[in-house]
């Protein structure tokens, strides 16, 4: 199975560095993910064809309002650690991603 991880932040550029990381991360486990950072301007757009959406740092205080307006999807809209997106852990965005899905 491909996993669909969306990206969302203010604009999609610095975001699209995690990405990469998150991509790397998943290929040395041997899990296959397709990742993309969005605005979060398109998110009425990328949600509906996610599996999950990362929300970084900068627009996590949009989280309740994407539940309220998505959450009718299923779809798990979970903030990233400021930490690991600062650091561009992608290891550990990789780990909540997998305990957020529920895959061992």
């Amino acid at each position: 199975m491909v996993y669909n991880i969306v990206l969302l932040c203010q604009y999609g550029a610095s975001t699209g560095l995690v990405a990469e990381k998150i991509d790397e991360a998943a290929k040395r486990r041997g899990i296959d993910v397709v990742v993309n950072a969005y605005s979060v301007s398109e998110a009425a757009k990328v949600i509906p064809t996610a599996d999950i959406v990362l929300l970084g740092p900068q627009v996590r205080f949009q989280q309740k309002m994407l539940e309220k307006n998505y959450g009718n999807l299923g779809i798990p809209i979970v903030a990233m650690q400021p930490v690991d997106y600062g650091r561009m852990n992608g290891e550990g965005i990789l780990d909540t991603v997998l305990e957020a899905l529920e895959i061992k």
